[in-house]
């Protein structure tokens, strides 16, 4: 089966620099209008829906006319604890030049009193596991995390490294999914399509 991943409409936040992980922060009035202008490729435009329960999400889902999607916790953001609501820098000016070093390197990087990436590839990792009980094609809206987590178990990307350039986050990930929920890279970037009005 594949599986189309999307990352949420901007909002304020994003805009601002800020982590969002876990505070549900809605979509802004321009990440609103963008998303209400943009329609999902064919046939993920008919696929079974699944979202993040985050606000962001869910606006982002309605936006582009997904209809009964289902809410899944293990789609959410990761937990980034007590650096929500701050900018890099900001953590950076409190917390010392060292503190995303300190807070881990790869799978074992964790915010102060938040979660582990290990911990969130698990989530993840479940979810896609769960999605071969059904064969049919499915679409997920969810965040930035998430999508890198997906990335990573479909490619064995060691996150040691930045960001894979070929990776646009602003754009869908398709992922092939076998009987046991391994993830194959199908296609990256794929984008959705202008709304004609």
């Amino acid at each position: 089966m594949k599986l189309a991943l999307l990352r949420h409409g901007p909002t304020g936040w994003n805009a601002q620099g800020r982590i969002q992980g876990h505070t549900d922060i809605p979509l802004s009035d321009e990440g609103l209008a963008q998303m209400r202008g943009l329609l999902l490729p064919a046939p993920f435009d008919q696929a079974r829906a699944f979202v993040s329960p985050s606000r962001r999400a869910r606006q982002t889902a309605e936006a582009l006319g997904l209809r009964d999607a289902v809410w899944d916790a293990r789609l959410m953001e990761q937990n980034w604890g007590t650096w929500e609501g701050l900018s890099r820098v900001e953590i950076l000016a409190r917390d010392g030049e060292d503190a995303f070093l300190r807070a881990g390197l790869a799978l074992a990087f964790r915010p102060p009193g938040g979660e582990s990436t290990a911990e969130l590839h698990e989530r993840v990792a479940s979810f896609l596991k769960d999605r071969t009980r059904d064969d049919s094609d499915a679409i997920v809206v969810a965040h930035l995390g998430v999508l890198r987590a997906a990335y990573t178990l479909a490619t064995g990307w060691d996150m040691a490294t930045p960001m894979p350039p070929d990776l646009d986050v602003s754009k869908i990930l398709i992922l092939n999914l076998a009987p046991d929920g391994t993830a194959r890279l199908e296609a990256l970037n794929v984008p959705l399509r202008p709304r004609r009005v």
